[in-house]
């Protein structure tokens, strides 16, 4: 008995001299910074970014500890991580390589581009080390929005199916979208399409897509907004008969064939206004609220998949800041506005169809600005 007790104590004795000082620095630590520079002036990371783009990023580890660098992600491999590689007494640097993150590569069921993580993982089993970095891919979504709620005509140039917004059902106005009733107009010239939206009448009245209040975006100061947006290509198809829809691409007895491609197009222009708090970064230095597209893209009606197809490469994009003067809150709204917007007819129709709208939120912190990498609104090549 006293002799277990005295091997008890010389043990517990021992381990507590072996015992480091907790507020002293390891020397056998495992460290990770994004640069040299960051050796010398920064802090080590727990949390960092890779480009949406995909590629490489390179990354610096300090300890003199050996170690081994893995891979986490759930199981989707959209990142690797090279082996470690020796560059100096107790310094290392290693790759992760990230696959690209865009409406292009996403998962089935997947249709915008959320953000994803991962983790990069550092042990040393040997000496009871670990140090694991969040890996972070893309910008967190605010809101997004695909109309799958809405009914209407499939095919962009049939109108018997549609709905004007002031004839939504509680669900499809429980949306939040709003539109302007111009001066000398009784409504809102906004339509319901199957899963889209059409802006602006077959008169050449315009009409406006206001998104609804994003109480999240209160305390923002980036924003990424994109969508999708064609216009329309022809006139409109006659009604049809039993108010059903028509077999595909064949509509009232006008064959294929006969359906010029993309003669006929309405005015190629939709602007994207910001009210409520936020400037467009393309003008920033001018507080500019509104950017005008004048490219915006028409659809092919002879194409084998039309109308399933209308909105292939029409994916824009828009970068808002808020600033002192004008910050981003809870009454920020974003404006799509297609067509003469004083409630007179113009001389050409610019009817503007619209789907996929996202707010993304960017926070400098933890994600990638991807504006200055772009450097301009406009077609997304990005996302």
């Amino acid at each position: 008995m006293k002799k277990t007790l005295i091997l008890s104590l010389i043990f517990l004795a021992a381990l507590s001299c072996g015992k480091k000082d907790p507020n002293a620095q390891r020397s056998d630590i495992i460290d990770v910074f994004d640069s040299l520079d960051s050796l010398e002036t920064g802090t080590p990371l727990e949390r960092t970014w890779v480009s949406m783009l995909g590629g490489p990023r390179t990354y610096y580890i300090r300890t003199s500890a050996s170690f081994q660098a893995k891979w986490e992600d759930g199981g989707r491999d959209w990142a690797t991580v090279s082996t470690p590689e020796r560059i100096g007494d107790n310094l290392w640097k290693l790759d992760i390589t990230a696959k690209p993150l865009s409406t292009r590569t996403l998962l089935e069921g997947e249709s915008i581009c959320q953000k994803r993580f991962g983790v990069l993982m550092l042990t040393a089993s040997s000496a009871y080390l670990g140090t694991y970095i969040k890996v972070e891919q893309g910008m967190e979504v605010r809101r997004y929005d695909d109309f799958s709620v809405l009914t209407g005509s499939l095919e962009p140039n049939a109108t018997h199916n549609d709905l004007l917004m002031s004839r939504w059902n509680a669900t499809q106005a429980g949306l939040g979208y709003t539109s302007t009733v111009l001066p000398g107009q009784e409504k809102a010239w906004v339509y319901s399409k199957d899963g889209y939206v059409k802006l602006g009448n077959d008169h050449g009245i315009g009409a406006d897509l206001i998104t609804p209040p994003v109480p999240q975006l209160q305390n923002d100061t980036l924003l990424v907004v994109t969508f999708s947006a064609v216009v329309q290509n022809g006139d409109v198809l006659p009604d049809f008969e039993g108010g059903t829809e028509p077999i595909l691409p064949m509509s009232a007895g006008v064959t294929k064939a006969a359906v010029p491609a993309t003669a006929g197009a309405d005015t190629p222009s939709l602007t994207v206004r910001v009210t409520g708090g936020g400037c467009i970064r393309d003008f920033l230095v001018e507080g500019g609220t509104g950017i005008t597209f004048n490219d915006i893209p028409t659809y092919n009606r002879q194409s084998s998949r039309y109308p399933a197809d209308i909105f292939e490469g029409a994916r824009y994009i828009v970068f808002i800041e808020g600033t002192d003067v004008s910050p981003i809150s809870v009454n920020t709204r974003i404006h799509f506005e297609a067509g003469n917007m004083n409630g007179e007819a113009g001389e050409k129709c610019n009817r503007v169809f619209i789907d996929d709208i996202c707010i993304y939120r960017v926070d400098l912190r933890d994600d990638e600005d991807i504006f200055p990498m772009v450097g301009h609104s406009g077609k997304d090549e990005v996302l």
